[in-house]
């Protein structure tokens, strides 16, 4: 019964796992093809990339929730620095 009811909890949760947002210090690459593949992977297409404060800033589009988002990636790390909701 135990393993049934596990099986059935990470099925359901396993859709909202692969659309969850990116996060503080999560890697996701140096380059825009790496960068852009893995915040759509997270759920949130990226419409543009731009330099801003020495940071790579990326904007995108929460596929959830609609909501712009503009994602600052370290540019030597690769990882997320920041993250500002849009205007």
């Amino acid at each position: 019964m135990k393993l049934k009811l596990l099986s059935l909890l990470a099925l359901t949760t396993m859709p909202m796992a692969a659309l969850a947002m990116p996060a503080v210090g999560d890697l996701i690459g140096t380059d825009p093809e790496t960068a852009k593949a893995a915040l759509e992977k997270a759920g949130c297409p990226v419409t543009k990339f731009e330099a801003e404060g020495g940071k790579v800033e990326a904007k995108c589009k929460d596929a959830a929730t609609g909501a712009t988002m503009e994602i600052y990636i370290d540019p030597a790390s690769g990882k997320i620095a920041d993250i500002k909701s849009g205007d």
